[in-house]
């Protein structure tokens, strides 16, 4: 067995990684495990595989090689990665063509890895030589990696299992799997997951036998009833439907929608015409031209905006919504209400239905007088099994939690109690009969799972909660969960049975049986009892997706058929012990879950924990909870999960995904400050050089997130070998009161609470890492540089690499100690934040020489120099204005010539475009400067 480090604790291929993560997600439904059904959050199964393998694979003293054989090992070194490229491409280049293109412009045209058989003969070759083993497939090198590390095949687990990415990969790979989680619908994708797409061919194959005769069913009684299908031999492609209130003072019901667009490709937009002697209006289905179009993109007509009703015909009158709900609120809905009552304050109707013909063609019209007969028709067919169906669990019957950030608006804003309130007659008429057909068909377990799952997509894409989406392709109903919320609509779209099959099927093809089974347990995470070697986990910290909640809207669907297929599991979400929030409840939480996977996992163990956050100080509070846990950091990485392919090397990330590398802590001991700060100088100065030797100017493998997370990475690996600091345990420091949180609020004009020793080691490493890392160029002039000017150089250095996210700055900013950064951005949008040019400053923020701030900087005055020079068309006038302002011209020469040599190439650099005159401006008057001899 082996206790050395690990590649993953040494080192890992970032930017290949973002690249390889980032397509898997935009696969979108081509994703392996979307299919099974929603969840929030699911990490990419590349990202599951390239760390479980980054934890079994030791590091040798080679980390060049090291790293060319993990890239084999995943296809994703240059031959791998060829290897996987379709063949019409490779007909249409040459590999050394291909080879020099970046790397996420190859991976464009290519299989992900984890649809190719894996390695190539020569490269087993190498791997099995570098690591002495004899492998010819993945799961044979994790089984023999397993056993030189621990002496069996590696466990594998995971206490969040979510949707199941963490359990199935590592199943798939050749792990032992555990996967366990509070919540039943986590469970019921997770077990899916290793049981229907790892099950093999046959049990798939009945599964998609089962899923296929329950929908011809369902089919066969829709069809029958008539309730889908028009005079002119048409069937129903869609039915929009809308919200519409009568205010005080309005004669007449106003339909509420925030646009009346119906299609933009088709130009059909909703218009409505007063009815004589009616209080209802009447829709108008119109084709419009493109200037009407325009109009109605621009929400002509709309009748909701600003929280308020609009009067349709007169746009100065509109009403509160809010007052509309009355001081009281809205009647609040029984359990056998399907439909809103007569007096009820909210109406609702159907106002548009979509047809589509033999021949495929669609078109848009209003609900005439038969089309209004079969919606009563669909009501009363409701009514007539609504009892038996609530009774059989085929339709929910539970009550909306009260009191919960999502469900307490379904109370406010509708009046619904019930999950059942969510879904129009029609809706649950159709739900009802997928799930009636489904009992009568699957006998066995694995039937039974797959028609649950399949129930719980049909209800995600036929809910009233589904919005209408007018799109310049496709207009389309969009599910439930297209965001992380449950909101009300003023109008949406109901699918009929035909456009849902493709959401009931949750196999698409036949997929090999994976090789190791898993185990699946719903269980609170700190009763734990299983033993795993890796514990690899994606917890919900600091998270805004209320879990619990949403899940509730599956479980409703699911409850007495769940609790029939899995009498063990406990068919509720168990909010009260839902672990989520940022408080003190929540550490405390998360710490003795912590504890209690410390304590099931050998001494040479690792645990990964994942988390996606864009605070970075969150990283800091998750490392001191997995300290007081027990645990010690052994590195950290971030894996830009959710960014444009096109965005890895320009920095375009909307999130990035966090990961801890952690080992057990043993034989701690206790530290002084005075101490740890030279140590975390050397080890932040030997991380940034490992990871510089590492890097590729062509393809480069770190960016500088990367950097900045690596000194936090550096300071946690110091700092958590220790249980106490200065005699202080780490639980102190965990739960004492903070700055900004709680009672540790500082009240108006007192101090606030002084930084923690750990927050102090924190801070010292991320300042030793700015100044360390110094823009190629500058190496001469820096030491001579102060805290504001080596931030402002730094961060055009850091906008050269294509950096635009606001976050980034800010940490440089803090890393220097500077305040504020705002006053040197020219732009705060999200993702394209951009500094300030030379011109840009101008004569703004302009202060005497030693003033406080950026603007009484050696640096601030040259800019202005620059900017001089532009406006008079002049290096001269710069010249003279720096000879006048500055007392020890002589003194600062020479740095100014270094600084100007750097800033006057920027404009050649993509994205740097603004620097073009000031660039031209800088060359010139670097050449006057080396020419002034006084």
């Amino acid at each position: 067995m082996t206790d050395g480090p690990t590649f993953i604790e040494t080192q890992f291929p970032i930017a290949r990684l973002s690249a390889e993560s980032y397509k898997e997600r935009k696969a979108n439904n081509g994703q392996t495990l979307t299919r099974l059904g929603k969840w929030w959050g699911r990490k990419p199964l590349i990202l599951v595989r390239a760390s479980i393998l980054g934890m079994l694979m030791p590091a040798s003293s080679n980390p060049k090689k090291d790293r060319e054989i993990y890239l084999k090992i995943l296809t994703m070194d240059d031959a791998g990665t060829w290897d996987r490229c379709k063949p019409a491409v490779q007909r249409k280049t040459t590999r050394a063509a291909f080879d020099r293109l970046p790397y996420a412009e190859r991976i464009a045209e290519c299989e992900r890895p984890e649809n190719v058989a894996g390695p190539s003969a020569a490269a087993w070759a190498e791997i099995n030589a570098h690591l002495d083993t004899r492998a010819e497939s993945l799961p044979e090198l994790v089984e023999q990696l397993g056993k030189q590390q621990f002496g069996h095949t590696p466990r594998v687990g995971d206490s969040f299992c979510g949707g199941g990415s963490i359990p199935f990969e590592a199943a798939r790979i050749g792990c032992e799997a555990f996967g366990s989680d509070l919540n039943p619908v986590a469970g019921l994708l997770t077990w899916a997951s290793l049981n229907l797409l790892g099950g093999g061919k046959a049990v798939q194959e009945e599964v998609m036998r089962v899923q296929a005769e329950a929908l011809a069913a369902a089919d066969r009684q829709v069809t029958a009833w008539g309730i889908e299908h028009n005079e002119r031999g048409e069937r129903a492609d869609a039915y929009l439907y809308c919200v519409e209130v009568k205010p005080e003072g309005c004669d007449y019901y106003i339909p509420l929608a925030p646009s009346w667009l119906i299609g933009e490709k088709s130009k059909v937009v909703a218009r409505w015409q007063r009815v004589s002697g009616s209080d209802r209006l009447q829709p108008d289905i119109a084709v419009v031209n493109d200037a009407e179009l325009k109009l109605y993109k621009e929400k002509k007509g709309a009748t909701v905006g600003d929280s308020r009703a609009i009067d349709p015909f007169d746009a100065s009158r509109s009403w509160s919504v809010e007052s509309l709900r009355g001081p009281e609120g809205l009647r609040r809905w029984s359990n056998d209400d399907v439909v809103p009552r007569p007096g009820d304050v909210f109406q609702e109707r159907l106002y548009c239905i979509r047809w589509i013909n033999a021949q495929g063609e669609r078109r848009y019209a209003a609900p005439d007088d038969a089309d209004l007969a079969r919606e009563t028709k669909v009501l009363a067919l409701l009514r007539e099994r609504f009892a038996q169906w609530q009774g059989e669990g085929f339709i929910p019957s539970k009550a909306i939690p009260e009191g919960g950030d999502e469900t307490a608006r379904l109370y406010r804003e509708r009046g619904w109690t019930h999950w059942h309130h969510l879904f129009t007659p029609r809706q649950l008429l159709i739900l009802g009969v997928f799930a009636e057909a489904s009992f009568q068909f699957a006998k066995n377990l694995d039937a039974r799972v797959a028609c649950l799952l399949g129930l719980g997509r049909v209800a995600n894409f036929g809910s009233r909660l589904c919005r209408w989406q007018a799109g310049l392709v496709h207009d389309k109903g969009v599910d439930v969960f297209s965001n992380q919320a449950l909101n009300t609509l003023f109008n949406f779209c109901c699918r009929p049975l035909e456009p849902l099959r493709e959401s009931w099927v949750v196999l698409e093809r036949l997929r090999d049986k994976l090789p190791n089974s898993g185990t699946v347990m719903v269980i609170d995470a700190r009763d734990i009892s299983e033993t795993c070697d890796f514990w690899i986990t994606d917890p919900p910290y600091a998270d805004a997706v209320n879990y619990h909640e949403l899940g509730d809207f599956f479980l409703a669907w699911y409850d007495k058929q769940l609790t029939d297929a899995f009498p063990e599991w406990i068919p509720d979400a168990r909010a009260e012990l839902a672990v989520r929030g940022d408080g003190d409840d929540f550490r405390r939480s998360m710490v003795e879950i912590y504890q209690n996977l410390t304590r099931h996992m050998p001494d040479n163990g690792l645990q990964l924990v994942m988390f996606t956050h864009q605070d970075p100080s969150v990283w800091a509070d998750l490392g001191m909870i997995l300290w007081a846990a027990g645990l010690k950091v052994s590195a950290a990485w971030t894996i830009a999960t959710e960014t444009p392919a096109g965005g890895i090397k320009k920095g375009n990330y909307v999130q990035g995904t966090v990961l801890l590398v952690l080992r057990k802590r043993i034989d701690a001991g206790n530290a002084f400050l005075d101490e740890l700060y030279p140590l975390v100088e050397d080890e932040v100065k030997q991380q940034i050089d490992s990871m510089r030797s590492l890097d590729d100017a062509s393809d480069p493998n770190f960016g500088d997130t990367d950097y900045q997370l690596a000194a936090y990475a550096a300071a946690l690996r110091i700092l958590t070998q220790y249980q106490s600091i200065d005699g202080q345990d780490v639980s102190y420091e965990l739960f004492r009161a903070k700055p900004g949180k709680g009672k540790g609020r500082a009240k108006a004009g007192s101090a606030m609470p002084e930084k923690s020793r750990f927050e102090q080691v924190i801070d010292r490493a991320i300042s030793i890492a700015c100044d360390y890392l110094v823009p190629k160029g500058l190496e001469e002039a820096w030491m001579r540089l102060g805290p504001d000017e080596r931030l402002y150089l730094r961060s055009l250095d850091v906008e050269g690499r294509g950096e635009r996210r606001q976050g980034v700055y800010q940490e440089l900013a803090r890393g220097f100690g500077v305040r504020e950064v705002k006053p040197i951005l020219a732009s705060t949008t999200a993702n394209q934040t951009r500094i300030k040019t030379a011109s840009e400053f101008g004569n703004r923020d302009l202060g005497p020489l030693g003033a406080e701030g950026f603007g009484g900087t050696v640096l601030r005055q040259l800019l202005f120099a620059l900017h001089a020079s532009r406006e008079e068309e002049n290096p001269t006038s710069g010249l003279r204005y720096l000879k006048d302002e500055l007392v020890d011209y002589w003194q600062h020469r020479q740095r100014l010539i270094v600084i100007l040599d750097w800033l006057s190439p920027l404009a050649r650099v993509a994205g740097m475009e603004d620097w073009k005159a000031d660039g031209e401006y800088a060359r010139l008057l670097a050449g006057l400067l080396r020419g002034d001899h006084g």
